[in-house]
């Protein structure tokens, strides 16, 4: 009898473990994506993922930074998925490494100038930030909003506007994302920062836009990706897809120009 009892404990014991082998196998198993986004596209990013993971039941984690730290990490690691830059020069550099499988562009960013709620220093557009006691927050060279500003500057000088040293004199600090240089004007730190308007139309209690000139601006579009180091091309693409096609709704929920 107590033989019986044994071997059926026994049986009993290596069913639950085996079972439980099972359960954590299957939850080690969910296949994961890895993506280097922007920073500036964290909000609809971040609702992509969601729905892309309610569609194939694929996980996607992002690695969200300036553009420039981004594709250092992606040539240092060797590894990742899918590469969403502020622009396109970036792959530009990964094309030239053999590191890119595919490419297209998804939407628009468009600079501009966000101030405090009110407007209280009544800047009205590029010129204005050259206006003595301004004090400005702007991206730094090593993200793409930081090298476009200077370019627009450069371009605004051509037809005229020559403030590009009373800028620099007005700049008191600058960030290494788009989401930091729009934090020190939510924050009241400074009067004004240029930021993509995608940014800034997140933030309507706290800040209001100020559109730079068309005659001086440079709008940039945003590429998505496919980096050679997938493990996973299938899914990759499936994730490719659905960017250039369903996430083209949820950018321009998020206050982004879909491009066709």
């Amino acid at each position: 009898m107590k033989k019986l009892l044994l071997g059926i404990i026994s049986i009993l014991s290596l069913t639950l473990l085996f079972s439980g082998c099972v359960d954590n196998t299957g939850a080690e198993q969910q296949e994961v994506l890895h993506a280097y986004v922007g920073a500036g596209m964290q909000m609809p990013m971040d609702e992509i993922a969601v729905e892309f993971e309610k569609k194939y039941g694929i996980k996607v984690e992002y690695d969200y930074s300036g553009s420039g730290a981004l594709l250092s990490k992606i040539v240092a690691s060797n590894q990742g998925d899918i590469f969403m830059p502020g622009d396109c020069s970036y792959v530009y550099q990964l094309e030239d490494k053999e590191m890119i499988k595919e490419c297209s562009n998804v939407t628009k960013h468009i600079p501009v100038i966000a101030v405090q709620k009110g407007n209280p220093k009544n800047i009205t557009g590029l010129s204005d930030l050259g206006q003595n006691g301004l004090e400005l927050a702007l991206g730094d060279d090593s993200i793409s909003l930081g090298k476009l500003f200077k370019k627009i500057l450069a371009k605004a000088e051509t037809k005229g506007l020559n403030i590009t040293k009373a800028v620099d004199t007005n700049t008191v600090v600058t960030g290494a994302t788009v989401k930091q240089v729009l934090l020190y004007v939510t924050e009241k730190n400074v009067d004004a920062a240029v930021v993509w308007k995608a940014d800034a139309y997140e933030n309507p209690d706290r800040v209001d836009i100020v559109p730079i000139e068309s005659e001086y601006n440079i709008v940039k579009t945003v590429p998505i990706s496919i980096l050679s180091t997938t493990e996973n091309y299938e899914n990759s693409k499936l994730f490719y897809d659905f960017v250039n096609n369903e996430g083209k709704e949820i950018f321009e929920k998020h206050g982004f120009v879909a491009l066709e």
